[in-house]
C-alpha cells in the first residue's frame, strides 16, 4: 500500500458514462441544487478514494464528472495482487514505427455507481438538542448531507486454454466514500458475432462486504466453445447510511474470440500496412473455395500502396487469406495479410501457423 502523491493537471470535464442521468449526474432542479449546496457542505478535502494500482485520480473524476474530487487529499493506492494474474491474454503486435493503430478502451471503469449519498441528520440530532443544531452543522460540514459515494468495476476476458477454460472476470477498482456492500449477478455470455446478443451460459451471484479495491472480484467459468465471449454485472451498491443504488454499464464491456479449446484469436496488425487481423463470426460454414492467388501481383500491390517492407522480406512470409478459403474466404487484397513462415524469426510479424493452429479448432463440423 502507497499513499498517492497527486499531480495538478489542466482537467477536461467530460462522461465517459452511458448511465441514467438520475443516478450518476444531476438531473433535475431538486438535485441540481442539491449539488450545488455540497459546495458549502462536503469535506472534498478529506473524502476517503481508494484507487486501484495503475488508476489515476484525474480519470476516476473525469469518469464521474466531479472535478472536486481532485481536491482530496485522503487519497490510497491498493497494489495489485498475485490473484490478479491474467491467463491466455493476448496484446496487439506494433511495430514502434508504425502509424497509430485504433486501440479499444482500456479504461479501468466497465461497471459502477457514483451518487450523492442522501441521508437525515438523524445521528446528530440524537446527540444534540434541536436548539443547537445550527450550531452543529456550522461546526461540521461533514454532518450536512448528501455526500459523494461511489464504486468502479473493471472487467477483463480470459482463457486457460490448457483446461479448456473461459473466464469472465470483474474486481473493484475504485471506491469512494462509504461503501457498505456490494449484491451483484455476475454472468459469462456468448455470442456468435461481436456486436450480436449475447446470451447468459453461467451466472454467479457474488455478495460483498465492504468491497476492496484490487482483492475484491469475481470469476465465472464456461467450457471452450467457438464464440465471442463478454460479460454481464448488474446489482445493487449499499452505502453506510443505508441507502443504495443499482450499478450501471458505464461502457461497451470487454470481449474474446476463442476456438473449441478456448484459444483466443491473436490479436495482430501488419507494421507496415496498419492492416488488422480480420476476426471472424463464429457461426461460418465450411464452404471451399478454389485458390487463385496471384501472389507476385499481391506483392506489386502491397507495395504501391505501403512502400518495400520494412519489416519483413517476402522469402519469409506466408500470404494469408483471414477468412479462410475453406470458409468461403475471397483472394480479394482485402482479405490478405502477411504472416511469418514456420521455421523464420522476426519480433514484429505474427507467426502463420499461430493462426492457422486457432483455425484446426474454429468449431465442431
Amino acid at each position: 500500500m502507497k499513499k498517492f502523491k497527486r499531480v495538478f493537471v489542466p482537467f477536461v470535464v467530460f462522461s465517459l458514462l452511458v448511465a441514467p442521468m438520475s443516478v450518476l449526474t444531476p438531473a433535475s432542479a431538486e438535485s441540481i441544487q442539491e449539488i450545488a449546496e455540497t459546495e458549502e457542505v462536503v469535506d472534498f478535502e478529506n473524502l476517503p478514494i481508494q484507487l486501484a494500482e495503475g488508476v489515476t485520480l484525474e480519470e476516476l473524476a473525469e469518469a464521474i464528472n466531479e472535478p472536486r474530487i481532485l481536491e482530496s487529499k485522503n487519497v490510497t493506492i491498493i497494489e495489485s495482487s498475485t490473484a490478479d494474474e491474467v491467463i491466455g491474454e493476448r496484446q496487439m503486435v506494433f511495430s514502434p514505427n508504425a502509424a497509430p493503430v485504433e486501440k479499444e478502451d482500456d479504461s479501468k471503469f466497465d461497471f459502477g455507481v457514483f451518487t450523492y449519498d442522501e441521508a437525515a441528520e438523524a445521528d446528530a440530532a440524537n446527540e444534540v438538542d434541536e436548539s443547537d443544531m445550527n450550531q452543529v452543522r456550522a461546526s461540521k460540514p461533514m454532518s450536512g448531507y448528501p455526500r459523494p459515494v461511489g464504486v468502479f468495476f473493471d472487467h477483463f476476458m480470459t482463457a486457460d486454454w490448457a483446461g479448456g477454460d473461459i473466464y469472465s472476470n470483474v474486481k473493484v477498482s475504485a471506491v469512494i466514500g462509504s461503501v457498505s456492500s456490494v449484491s451483484a449477478t455476475h454472468s459469462i455470455t456468448r455470442s456468435v458475432t461481436k456486436d450480436g446478443k449475447y446470451r447468459v451460459e453461467r451466472t454467479n451471484k457474488p455478495y460483498w462486504r465492504l468491497p476492496y479495491v484490487n482483492l475484491t472480484q469475481d470469476r465465472v467459468r464456461a467450457n471452450a466453445e467457438t464464440y465471442w465471449w463478454s460479460g454481464e454485472f448488474t446489482g445493487t451498491v449499499t452505502f453506510q447510511s443505508g441507502n443504495s443504488a443499482p450499478i450501471n454499464t458505464l461502457k461497451e464491456v470487454k470481449s474474446i474470440l476463442t476456438n473449441n479449446k478456448g484459444e483466443i484469436y491473436p490479436d495482430y496488425v501488419d507494421p507496415q500496412s496498419n492492416i488488422k487481423l480480420i476476426k471472424p463470426d463464429a457461426d461460418m460454414v465450411r464452404q471451399k473455395r478454389a485458390r487463385d492467388l496471384d501472389r507476385d501481383a499481391y506483392e506489386r500491390r502491397y507495395e504501391g500502396y505501403f512502400g518495400a517492407p520494412q519489416y519483413f522480406s517476402w522469402n519469409e512470409v506466408e500470404i494469408h487469406h483471414m477468412i479462410p478459403l475453406e470458409y468461403y474466404g475471397k483472394n480479394d487484397f482485402d482479405n490478405l495479410i502477411p504472416l511469418l513462415k514456420k521455421g523464420y524469426k522476426n519480433d514484429y510479424i505474427l507467426i502463420h501457423e499461430e493462426v492457422t493452429d486457432w483455425w484446426r479448432s474454429y468449431r465442431k463440423n
